[in-house]
């Protein structure tokens, strides 16, 4: 197999993914970053390959990158040799997540996790008969690692990179029976690109945020081409999966859901990180209890959302996430970011802080007028900003700060 990266000016180079032999030095822990998608695939690759351990740094985040330094981690094959915390653990890779409290916890993997949950999407994606993958996502979070690298190596398939996709640029690549790894970000483009190409017969992917159901209908209506998206976390690996429009979850194979009497989901699976570290170790068992609420229907579930993003008005939950995409949804608005926060002074106490990327100054009142068509008609106080620009991460997820 190959890893191709098609450079701005037209050309594609490509690098051969092969097992070298003789590569049983002795290797200390270091972290790949997210500065080069070609070097960051080939360093991924090459320590899966040869049983290496690397942690995945997004150095966008500097308080991770300061921790670095802290851990004495250093570059990934560097000539420096220096003991790590982590040496005394098992695992193949470390990669980050803010956690619920928005402090960095460390998720390690073990090459079990990554391989069973690898050979658990082979299966589940055979029947599309992928020939070809293109991944337009940052290789050091868990999704990029496992469906645009690990899922091709694992079944011999071809990987196709840009350094900064273009939407014409992933449709001129797409040819029969590809799987496009991305984001919502990308699918909504593709729809105002509108292009007449027959894609069908391709695959996308799409994580790391929520994808809306009238984008969905609006691409399948216009391309034919399946939507299949992934719910999960860097802590559980993949949880559920849904393909479409449709609003309920399938747990993936061998991933127990469950749901205590207040709706709060635990999850049980060989995906998930034996050990997580924050300022020590922790062993997870198998089975981690997450702040979503949930409604079991049978063999699938509904995600209302978050317990720290959920608003509750007259007794019913409503997730701040599902109100972003309701707002985003409208003319103008490109980004939204809605909290759930607390006003003392106020007989109600909560309120939605909202923030709004947008090209038209919208009023609070306009705001409630829509939520409550959309939500509720009671009266519910509101904080609305309207800003420039709405920071965002490598893959586009919007960063969740006030």
């Amino acid at each position: 197999m190959y890893l191709k990266c098609l450079d701005d000016d037209g050309t594609m180079k490509s690098y051969p993914i092969v097992k070298k032999e003789n590569t049983n030095t002795p290797h200390i822990v270091g972290y790949i970053n997210s500065q080069s998608k070609v070097k960051s695939a080939l360093d991924i690759l090459y320590a899966y390959l040869h049983d290496k351990t690397a942690l995945m740094l997004d150095e966008s985040n500097q308080a991770l990158a300061a921790q670095m330094e802290t851990l004495g981690i250093k570059p990934f094959n560097s000539t420096e040799k220096e003991k790590t915390i982590f040496d005394v653990e098992r695992f193949q890779f470390i990669y980050y997540t803010s956690g619920t409290t928005g402090h960095p916890v460390a998720a390690l993997k073990t090459k079990e996790n990554l391989q069973q949950e690898v050979e658990m999407l082979s299966e589940l994606l055979k029947k599309y008969n992928i020939k070809k993958v293109l991944v337009t996502v940052p290789f050091i979070h868990l999704y990029g690692t496992l469906f645009g690298l690990l899922f091709p190596l694992h079944n011999n398939i071809d990987i196709v990179i840009k350094e900064h996709f273009l939407p014409f640029d992933l449709m001129d690549l797409i040819d029969p029976y590809t799987m496009v790894v991305t984001t919502p970000l990308y699918i909504k483009a593709l729809n105002k690109l509108q292009s007449s190409k027959d894609i069908s017969n391709a695959l996308f992917v799409s994580s790391t945020a929520s994808l809306d159901s009238d984008s969905i209908k609006t691409f399948n209506k216009h391309y034919n081409a399946d939507i299949l998206q992934i719910f999960g976390s860097t802590e559980t690996g993949g949880i559920a999966y849904k393909i479409n429009a449709t609003e309920e979850w399938t747990p993936f194979p061998m991933v127990e859901v469950q749901s205590d009497t207040a709706g709060l989901m635990s999850v049980s699976s060989p995906f998930i990180s034996p050990t997580l570290f924050t300022d020590s170790f922790n062993k997870t068992h198998s089975k981690i209890q997450t702040f979503d609420y949930i409604e079991e229907h049978g063999n699938t579930f509904v995600l209302i959302g978050r317990s720290n993003k959920i608003f509750k008005l007259a007794g019913k939950r409503y997730s701040t996430l599902a109100i972003e995409d309701i707002l985003e949804a409208q003319n103008g608005i490109s980004r939204a970011l809605v909290f759930v926060d607390i006003e003392k002074s106020s007989l109600r106490g909560e309120y939605l802080d909202i923030t709004l990327e947008s090209t038209i100054e919208y009023s609070a009142a306009n705001i409630k007028k829509l939520l409550r068509e959309k939500l509720s008609n009671l009266k519910f106080p509101i904080h609305l900003n309207i800003v420039d620009k709405i920071p965002v991460n490598k893959i586009g997820k919007k960063l969740r700060i006030k």
